[in-house]
């Protein structure tokens, strides 16, 4: 019974929901184009200021012209095809990591905030289905007190959720993930002495691009 209640209830349980619907939505740049379409449709009809996409280098692009960079670069580049509205389209290229990208990508946003002077309540992140569980609890540790986050988890499109525990590679995305947010549920459980500010971008390796608009560059 317990096995049976834990297929049938995990992915629901990962892949939350709990918009807030303004301020600003964050997108992390890795997810696939179907979820990053997505985005669009969940920012036009909420109440947001910006959309802010956020990524790290691709692995194995070089330095091909013609080629996105990063996974911000090439969201950015996705978005801006699907016709939306580059001044409302900020991009924050992180440096590359071999883990923490997650919650280094959130504390770059907290540094966007605070340098650019854009006030918001909220920051709502988007991402893609089982990863929506721990991101969620990695950019309110990041974020700190001084923001509402909520958390969007897009259309899983490599897998379909109903039928994960048949698809070799929907119980890997599902495991992994289970056990990476039990993994940092723990972790910030002991590191809640250490400020969330700790985990704040350095000016060491640090990007921001600003798509044809006026706000001060903050990364």
């Amino acid at each position: 019974m317990l096995l049976i209640f834990f297929v049938t209830s995990i992915y629901g349980f990962l892949a939350v929901n709990h918009p807030l619907g303004e301020g600003i939505l964050v997108v992390e740049g890795w997810i696939p184009a179907k979820t990053l379409a997505e985005s669009v449709h969940v920012f036009n009809s909420g109440a947001y200021q910006y959309l802010v996409v956020v990524g790290g280098p691709i692995v194995g692009t070089g330095a091909e012209s013609g080629h996105a960079r990063t996974y911000a670069d090439l969201a950015a580049s996705r978005l801006e095809q699907l016709g939306f509205d580059t001044n409302k389209l900020i991009k924050i290229n992180v440096p590359p990591l071999s883990s923490e990208r997650t919650l280094t990508g959130a504390a770059h946003v907290k540094r966007w905030l605070e340098r650019s002077g854009t006030k918001v309540c909220c920051v709502d992140i988007l991402t893609a289905g089982v990863h929506a569980r721990k991101s969620w609890i990695l950019s309110r540790y990041a974020l700190g007190g001084s923001y509402r986050v909520g958390i969007i988890a897009g259309p899983q499109a490599s897998f379909d959720p109903k039928y994960w525990p048949v698809s070799r590679k929907g119980t890997w995305i599902v495991v992994r993930n289970l056990a990476g947010y039990v993994y940092y549920k723990f972790w910030i459980l002991f590191n809640r002495k250490a400020s969330p500010r700790d985990w704040r971008a350095t000016d060491q390796g640090e990007s921001l691009s600003i798509l044809e608009n006026d706000i001060p560059p903050g990364e």
